[in-house]
């Protein structure tokens, strides 16, 4: 992405905010009360297996987790990546569509929860848990939400089991709240992001630098997001 598309998305990134801030909580909340729902506990949307189970995180997200644990930013995130079968695959992918700098980082937007080697999860549940979340209070917004997100200042939702079941008005309503509260904090960290993209040079024998890292069984990547730029080492 070059500085000019950045700061012509950071123009509408700021206008979709300001109309955010005026969307009417209670039509959401009437919305999700017409559409139902209920979680059921099964733990399908934690699961490689169930389908693209990637949740995007921004800082806010990652700090909430970690305050009052032991786990640091490894434990809890990784760099948010193109869906892909295999390593291999997903540096062809970056490859292709030019985020690989001359030093042979792969340059990303944004975090991911981080994921076991199966690609479900790392806070996944089980059958021992009783399908619940091993961060559950803690949980990112994605998650608190789920299935449904705005975008394009429309509430939009995802395949989920539990919906079209009886969900009560109040309940409607906190579950409109915190998607709303979601989509601005969202938009907002996004804004930030781009306005913080320096840019980055590519060519050189970038390409051939990150092959051979992935040869050897890593790869590193430079995440760009709300506070600035983070350089880290995925092993693969």
């Amino acid at each position: 992405m070059n500085i000019a598309l950045g700061k012509m998305l950071v123009r509408q990134l700021e206008e979709e905010l300001e109309a955010a801030k005026q969307i009417d909580a209670e039509g959401l909340a009437e919305e999700i009360h017409r559409t139902g729902f209920n979680c059921l506990m099964c733990g399908k949307c934690c699961r490689r297996e169930f389908g693209d189970n990637r949740v995007a995180v921004i800082p806010e997200d990652i700090s909430r987790i970690r305050d009052g644990s032991n786990l640091i930013l490894d434990d809890i995130a990784e760099p948010f990546n193109i869906e892909a079968e295999s390593p291999e695959e997903e540096y062809l992918l970056q490859k292709e569509t030019g985020m690989v700098d001359e030093e042979g980082n792969i340059h990303t937007f944004g975090w991911m929860l981080h994921r076991k080697k199966n690609r479900d999860c790392i806070f996944s549940p089980d059958e021992r848990t009783d399908n619940r979340c091993s961060i559950y209070e803690r949980r990112p917004h994605l998650c608190s939400t789920y299935p449904f997100y705005m975008e394009g200042l429309k509430l939009r939702i995802s395949e989920c089991e539990g919906l079209g079941r009886k969900i009560g008005m109040k309940e409607s309503r906190e579950l409109a709240a915190k998607v709303l509260n979601r989509y601005i904090c969202e938009l907002q960290d996004t804004i930030l992001t781009y306005k913080n993209y320096k840019g980055f040079i590519t060519g050189g024998k970038g390409q051939l630098i990150a092959e051979l890292n992935l040869k050897q069984g890593y790869l590193n990547y430079i995440v760009h997001n709300s506070e600035g730029t983070c350089k880290i080492t995925k092993k693969i």
